[in-house]
């Protein structure tokens, strides 16, 4: 399920992940349809999570792809919790993080974007990674405006 808001101009959108836990290997996408030239946002993924999650951080692997079909990618670490273990973050039972991705980011022409991502997290000194992270219930992506346009 995709859930899709907008506060002064930002755009959020949130896909629901299985209550089991997020499959390591599963990559969720956001298309965004942007209809003028030359805007440009700041993106942060969006991350909401409960106790149920094992670690103290989160490792993703994040892909784009602008309407020219031309795709990147990049490996990014965020830290969840601090050292002593205390949750960073809002909400009482499922914390929510905003996780910052690309600082600024132009939308350059009309068309569709696709932000894509997918956990890459094993516990240390082990070279397997669990099949499924649980505890995440959700993963977003804001495009927050940064030009007045």
């Amino acid at each position: 399920m995709m859930l899709m808001g907008c506060s002064k101009s930002t755009v959020l959108l949130f896909e629901d992940l299985p209550s089991e836990g997020w499959l390591q290997e599963e990559w969720v996408s956001f298309s965004y349809k942007h209809r003028l030239p030359n805007k440009t946002v700041s993106l942060d993924w969006i991350l909401r999570h409960d106790n149920a999650y094992p670690f103290a951080n989160i490792h993703l692997i994040a892909a784009w792809k602008n309407p020219k079909g031309i795709t990147h990618s990049d490996t990014l670490s965020y830290l969840l919790a601090e050292p002593n273990g205390r949750w960073l973050g809002t909400g009482l039972y499922v914390k929510e993080l905003s996780l910052p991705f690309l600082d600024t980011f132009l939308l350059d022409e009309p068309g569709t974007y696709t932000f894509s991502v997918r956990p890459a997290v094993r516990a240390n000194e082990t070279l397997i990674a669990e099949k499924i992270l649980p505890g995440i219930h959700q993963i977003g992506i804001a495009l927050n405006p940064i030009s007045n346009e």
